[in-house]
């Protein structure tokens, strides 16, 4: 029997009865409504067409504006990216037009593929459709992979890429010609399409060469490795040996290397940030309850080991290691969006951990219906972030507005880290102002050097905010506005969006 989009085939723990009469039935059948959901929360948050925030705006001026010879150069405004993600954008650029939709196809496509992929190889390798179809439910109503499902980065094709490359080292099939060769052409393409595959590849190649090298002898498995090496080889030496920005990034992600003083705060301090804020805060997207799902996953962990499913806590548990130790020997930082692609590892060992506690507990303390283990994804999908459409910097609303009531001698001012995503619009024709647009500089953690070029603003001038952060000491927008009142300026009109604000301004001179 089939329902919606995943088989269901009934186990041991499910009892042979007419389906709809059981709990258990009606649970997959809710998982399965839930995973239908989750992809069509994606198409919509997609449709939306949320404006394009600051580092979405800096990657995408380099995209619609180098050729393909020029995308292998580093690119402008400090940014890196994988070769093959900046060729998929450019030539969605070229075939559909320059602008933000078509340049968040590719990430959608990535993120709906992913939910596929992380079915299939979690079910390959937990083989128990209840934990396969709740952790998949998890997977694709997660607030944090549905928002960069619509972004112009390259984070939501590390996570197929990464639950790619899992679900065909489960099932390559080493004596045949064809899997070993798409196997060895998967893992050797996808480093081109992602910085961190080589992690997963890593992994991936222990495994498979213990099993099949090590315990059967067969050493045809070293063809896909020997591929996969030379395949990161030269992409290194093309593309990131002597990288002109590196130097830069190790400044920019400083807080993001394990320090490896065991005795040291900061190292405490690390890991505490990486679990609270990373793993079940970010990803699981707990808040301030992120101990919960620390606390559920560590017993899924003593639960796996004393199963003796090294596999599976072999597969979840090594990229994190590994890049772990990459960061401490401060060669990839550990962070937050960094690590997106661990996502469905972390999520797989929550799920596994949730559904054997509410084994536990049903057979020693109490009875417990079937349908509370869709709590905890409602739970996490109902926090105060969870709100659709889901919305960041939305500049478009100000460009919009102030091109619906700019006069012909008006001035526009627009702050620093605006100019980015104005420079794109304005690019792509979305916005047609022909008035003088004066471009504020970068003074970040000097607002005093503001001072001359706003002195310098001279009759009604329409100021443009995005990307500013209220909670920080040197609130940009609160200093300039202040500045210009304190200096006989008269605000005419102010307009607030989601992360976006435009003023009127009367200078009076």
């Amino acid at each position: 029997m089939k329902l919606f989009l995943f088989p269901i085939n009934f186990n041991d723990s499910i009892k042979k009865k007419h389906p709809l009469q059981n709990p258990e039935t009606i649970l997959i059948i809710l998982f399965q409504l839930i995973i239908i959901t989750g992809a069509l929360l994606a198409i919509y948050q997609f449709i939306f067409n949320r404006s394009l925030w600051f580092d979405e705006a800096l990657v995408s001026l380099n995209i619609i504006n180098r050729n393909f010879q020029e995308l292998t150069m580093p690119l402008s405004y400090h940014q890196v990216a994988p070769i093959g993600f900046l060729f998929v954008e450019r030539t969605a650029v070229l075939i559909f037009g320059k602008t933000d939709l078509v340049l968040r196809i590719f990430p959608l496509i990535s993120f709906l593929a992913s939910i596929i992929f992380f079915y299939l190889y979690s079910n390959k390798l937990v083989k128990n459709k209840l934990i396969v179809l709740m952790a998949t439910s998890i997977f694709s109503t997660s607030i944090i992979l549905i928002t960069y499902s619509s972004e112009v980065k390259q984070y939501s094709s590390d996570v197929l890429i990464t639950v790619m490359i899992l679900y065909y080292t489960l099932t390559v099939q080493p004596k045949n010609n064809k899997s070993l060769f798409t196997y060895a052409v998967i893992g050797s393409i996808a480093i081109w399409f992602s910085n961190i595959s080589i992690i997963i590849l890593f992994v991936a190649g222990l495994y498979i060469l213990y099993l099949e090298a090590f315990q059967r002898k067969n050493y045809r498995i070293l063809f896909p490795i020997l591929l996969w090496l030379l395949s990161f080889c030269i992409y290194y030496f093309l593309f990131i040996h002597n990288h002109p920005y590196a130097e830069w990034m190790m400044t920019y992600w400083k807080k993001a290397f394990l320090p490896l003083n065991l005795f040291s705060d900061s190292l405490y301090s690390f890991l505490h940030r990486v679990l609270k804020r990373d793993f079940y805060g970010y990803i699981l997207n707990f808040g301030a309850y992120w101990y919960i799902p620390l606390l559920i996953s560590l017993g899924a962990i003593v639960y796996l080991l004393k199963q003796k499913k090294y596999t599976i806590l072999y597969l979840c548990l090594s990229p994190i290691i590994v890049h772990l130790i990459l960061s401490g020997l401060m060669l990839y930082p550990f962070s937050r969006r960094l690590i997106l692609y661990i996502s469905p590892l972390i999520i797989l060992i929550f799920s596994i951990g949730l559904y054997n506690l509410f084994k536990y507990v049903n057979i020693k303390i109490i009875r417990l219906p079937y349908i509370l283990l869709i709590i905890p994804i409602l739970l996490a999908f109902n926090s105060k972030r969870s709100k659709f459409p889901i919305e960041k910097e939305e500049i478009k609303n100000s460009l919009n507005y102030i091109e619906q009531n700019i006069k012909k001698d008006d001035l526009i001012y627009i702050y620093y880290e605006s100019s980015f995503a104005f420079m794109f619009y304005e690019e792509t024709n979305m916005i047609n102002i022909n008035n003088q647009i004066i471009y504020g500089e970068n003074h970040r953690g000097k607002n005093h050097l503001y001072d001359n070029e706003l002195t310098s603003l001279n009759g009604k001038v329409w100021l443009l905010f995005s990307h500013v952060f209220p909670f920080r000491k040197d609130y940009k927008e609160k200093y300039i506005v202040n500045f210009l009142i304190s200096k006989g300026s008269e605000i005419l009109d102010k307009k607030k969006y989601k992360g976006s604000t435009v003023y009127f301004v009367d200078t009076k001179k």
